[in-house]
């Protein structure tokens, strides 16, 4: 079978979850409210039971070592219309005992590959995915999510080592570190109910009391 995306560079809308249930509930959960989005997301796979069950199974990270983690990741093809119909991946990871990264990939070149039915993302169509931002945030009231090329929201935690870890736990990450350190994210909604923002450099607005749009930078 061929692959759904091909290529490159990837635009990636990704953001963060506690795990505060069993993993089934919480996956499920997950995929289900896709139908709450403003915006038409189909699932193009028939065989999501199977791959929720593959999630919640897991694989050793290392078969040899008895005391090995396991790995729970799991991976779907979407087509999401904005207007323009693109094919996605949408790949949920658990990344330590109580946190979750929920990561939709688009194809993110400029141009369009007709050949691999891949459409780019131009210029004047990248606030269709800072709108499908705020728009999975109204859905999930993640803990924080964010735009950008090539890395997801885990990126943001200031933890170099390999996931699962428990540096990953979903408290570590802070608004101390991600406002201070470089990285390729464009925008960034933090939820401060986690923590309060008092007071950022960078372009931001409040979408609800609770919710604060960080531009990085614009596109």
């Amino acid at each position: 079978m061929s692959e759904w995306l091909r290529g490159g560079p990837f635009l990636e809308v990704s953001f963060l979850l506690p795990l505060q249930e069993n993993k089934e509930k919480t996956i499920r959960s997950i995929i289900n409210k896709l139908l709450e989005s403003h915006y038409r997301i189909q699932v193009a796979d028939n065989n999501v039971d199977d791959l929720i069950s593959s999630f919640v199974l897991g694989y050793p990270y290392d078969e040899e070592d008895l005391n090995t983690v396991f790995i729970h990741t799991l991976k779907l093809r979407l087509l999401v219309a904005f207007p323009r119909q693109r094919k996605a991946y949408l790949h949920i990871e658990q990344i330590s005992s109580n946190s979750i990264i929920v990561d939709f990939c688009f194809f993110g070149d400029v141009a369009d590959v007709p050949e691999w039915n891949q459409v780019g993302v131009r210029n004047d169509e990248y606030v269709d995915f800072k709108n499908f931002l705020i728009d999975l945030f109204k859905i999930y009231d993640f803990i924080i999510g964010g735009i950008s090329w090539e890395e997801d929201v885990k990126f943001l935690f200031g933890c170099n080592e390999v996931y699962p870890n428990e540096c990953y736990q979903y408290q570590n990450i802070s608004p101390d570190y991600f406002l201070q350190t470089p990285s390729y994210f464009t925008d960034v909604i933090w939820n401060q109910k986690y923590k309060e923002i008092e007071e950022t450099r960078y372009p931001h607005t409040r979408l609800d009391e609770n919710a604060i749009l960080i531009t990085f930078r614009e596109m």
